[in-house]
């Protein structure tokens, strides 16, 4: 009985002599960035459910619309205006409309600064899955995170949309053209620069084409344990 009160304070110790040795500790953090048409919200929240199999007290969880959320009320703003600048068009004369008769005026660098802090902020606590957002830019950077980039040809992807969406084939490849490009966009602006392509942000990318939901799941899986994320 002696031995087991023992080991269970000593446990208890290392914990928190853990935590308190590590202040800046950042993540665990998977960030999955991806082409229109590969389901990675999909992927996303079953990959969430298998890393949930350990032993970890800390449950994984994805976050999407969180960064929204807070971004928003830390500027003050609807929410809509926070998704305008992440879709990456231009303001509108309505946008125009409504930040005039916003409590105050926010400009584009002021939104992007924002959502950077919201977004490490929310990463710092750890064992989150985070799907698009410029996940792998914002976060270049950070130690204990694994970058995964999905992609498949373009007409397989189209192919998914279509199913997926329940929409014609015309309506899809214009969907999936204008979002490519804008989700391009935004990497380009976080980073600050227009690189030619975007590859050095990724550790590894998958093709959807070969590879169905459950084997990526797989794969990131076993890509975080051998990157040495602390699961």
């Amino acid at each position: 009985m002696d031995n087991i009160l023992f080991k269970y304070f000593e446990n208890r110790y290392n914990e928190a002599s853990k935590k308190l040795s590590t202040p800046n500790k950042f993540g665990p953090v998977i960030t999955i960035s991806r082409q229109s048409g590969c389901e990675a919200k999909k992927i996303a929240m079953l990959l969430a459910s298998e890393l949930n199999k350990g032993d970890s007290s800390q449950k994984w969880r994805c976050i999407d619309k969180e960064i929204l959320e807070k971004s928003a009320k830390e500027l003050n703003l609807s929410i809509s205006k926070i998704e305008h600048f992440y879709k990456g068009k231009e303001k509108s004369t309505f946008i125009d409309m409504l930040i005039a008769f916003s409590n105050t005026h926010v400009n584009d660098l002021k939104i992007k600064n924002t959502i950077k802090d919201v977004m490490v902020s929310l990463c710092k606590q750890g064992h989150i899955i985070l799907v698009g957002r410029a996940g792998a830019a914002i976060l270049q950077e950070k130690p204990n995170v694994l970058n995964i980039r999905l992609t498949a040809p373009f007409f397989w992807r189209i192919d998914h949309i279509i199913k997926n969406k329940k929409t014609h084939i015309e309506e899809a490849e214009e969907w999936a053209i204008e979002t490519d490009k804008n989700r391009h966009k935004l990497f380009c602006l976080f980073l600050e620069k227009q690189p030619l392509n975007l590859d050095y942000l990724f550790d590894a990318t998958l093709n959807r084409k070969h590879f169905n939901i459950n084997q990526t799941v797989q794969i990131i899986f076993q890509l975080a344990k051998m990157k040495g994320l602390e699961l």
